[in-house]
This record gives C-alpha cells, sequence and structure tokens, in this order.
C-alpha cells in the first residue's frame, strides 16, 4: 500500500513537472552568449523596392505655387483624422514604385527611390523640389507598410505600420505579446526577390536583436507556434480537479489504514 500511494504522488510530480514552463525559456533578451552592453543591430532602416506605395507631399509658403506639384486630393486625405490614417485613399493616390525604381510625380517627374530608404527618398524628392520651389518642403511616406502576427499572441492580425524602423518586439507589442504557452523560437516570413524567406528568432536571447529579421519589412508575417506543453494538452489538462482527486483517495487510504 505504501509503494503504491509513493507511485502515486511520483505520478503527480511528473505531470505537474511536465506542465511547467523552465524561467529560463520565459525570460527575454537573455545575454546567452555573453555580447555585453553594447550589440551591433542588423539592418535597421527598411529600403524601398518596386510595388511600394509612398505618399509625397510638396510644400511652400505660396499654396498657389506647390498646388500643381500634388495630385488634386492630396490635401484632402493628407488632413483627415488620426483614426483614418490607413484610409484606402491613401493606396489609391499614392505614388507606386514602378520595375525601374522610379514614382513619378506631377512637374518634377520621374525620381529614382529604388534601394533608398524612406529618408534617403525623402532627400531625393527635396532636391528635385527644389529645382522648382525656392522654398520648399517635402514630406514622404511609406503607404504599404504592414505586418501579420498570428499564433500564440494575444491580439493576432495585421496591423499597419508608420514607422520605417519596425522590429520584430514592437509587432509582438501590437499584438498584446505572447500568451503563455507561446514559444519563444519566433517564426518570421518574408518575401525576396528570390523567394519566401523563413527565419527563427529566439526572443529570450539578446543575440536575436543582430539579426537581419530583427528589423521588420513590409508584408513580414510573424508567427509564434504553441509550446509543447500546449501542443501535447497540457495547458487544456485539468490539473487542479486531478490534484485535488488524489489528494482526497491519498487521505482516504491514509484513514483507513
Amino acid at each position: 500500500m505504501k509503494n503504491s500511494r509513493c507511485l502515486k504522488i511520483l505520478f503527480l510530480v511528473v505531470v505537474l513537472a511536465a506542465s511547467c514552463t523552465p524561467q529560463r525559456q520565459i525570460v527575454y533578451m537573455q545575454d546567452k552568449q555573453e555580447l555585453g552592453d553594447q550589440l551591433e543591430p542588423g539592418e535597421r532602416a527598411y529600403r524601398l523596392r518596386p510595388g511600394d506605395i509612398l505618399h509625397v507631399r510638396v510644400m511652400s509658403s505660396d499654396p498657389e505655387a506647390y498646388d500643381m506639384f500634388n495630385l488634386d486630393v492630396a490635401r484632402r486625405f493628407t488632413t483627415t483624422r488620426a483614426g483614418d490614417i490607413g484610409d484606402p485613399n491613401m493606396f489609391i493616390y499614392g505614388y507606386t514604385i514602378n520595375q525601374a525604381g522610379n514614382i513619378q510625380l506631377p512637374v518634377i517627374g520621374d525620381v529614382n527611390v529604388e534601394g533608398l530608404t524612406v529618408d534617403g527618398a525623402h532627400e531625393a524628392i527635396q532636391n528635385r523640389a527644389g529645382e522648382y520651389l525656392v522654398d520648399a518642403t517635402v514630406s514622404v511616406k511609406i503607404v504599404n507598410f504592414s505586418v501579420t502576427v498570428l499564433g500564440e499572441v494575444r491580439r493576432p492580425g495585421n496591423f499597419y505600420v508608420y514607422d520605417h524602423e519596425f522590429t520584430l518586439m514592437d509587432a509582438l507589442g501590437l499584438a498584446g505579446d505572447l500568451t503563455d504557452y507561446g514559444n519563444r523560437n519566433v517564426h518570421v516570413i518574408r518575401q525576396t526577390d528570390e523567394g519566401l524567406q523563413f527565419a527563427r528568432l529566439d526572443i529570450t536571447d539578446r543575440h536575436a536583436m543582430t539579426s537581419d529579421l530583427f528589423y521588420l519589412q513590409p508584408n513580414d508575417l510573424v508567427y509564434v507556434e504553441p509550446s509543447v506543453t500546449k501542443r501535447f494538452g497540457f495547458a487544456q489538462f485539468p490539473f487542479g480537479v486531478v490534484f485535488s482527486g488524489i489528494s482526497t483517495a491519498l487521505l482516504l487510504i491514509n484513514f483507513l489504514q
């Protein structure tokens, strides 16, 4: 009887241990490789490529002078309230980079922006606009920057981004962070000229910040797979009920002896 009770207790301990996640697998950005306090990040700013859509606004102190440099509807959809920033008009009236790497602006004509960062594109357009307007001021935004976050996060979905230096941690933050059962080896899937690129970043290791995929790009997919604990059903297993039942049974056995 005593051996039977010991076996039951041992079984309970094993099951409970299997359902737990070690602390070292939960804490983000640990210094596993002793990298110190300074890290050199991967490629930060996104570089523009054909198919990207830019919102470009040329301005100066004389409205009559600069109106001809903008689409007729530009003023209307750039002054909408903050909640309308993702309005379809931004796509419809934005400037799409063609296969030659150019955008075609009113009056100014073609401006090559392929391979430039958003800041670089701003400088290139500013220089061209300065050939026509003495006090030209240019605003450039990338419109089609969105990422999708799926899997074991609290708010999965597709998110539009208005920051051209957007990280994996930013995306997970928008999605409400990982659930308790999210695997910390996070998948990042990216469309490249050579095809789909698949990678896994261990966000418990600060070395992940040096990866070229840590800074996300438009249309990246982030997927957080369930941990082993959830895949094997431990997350839904009623441990409290089982523990209570075993405890009650052991008390009865001990009382009847």
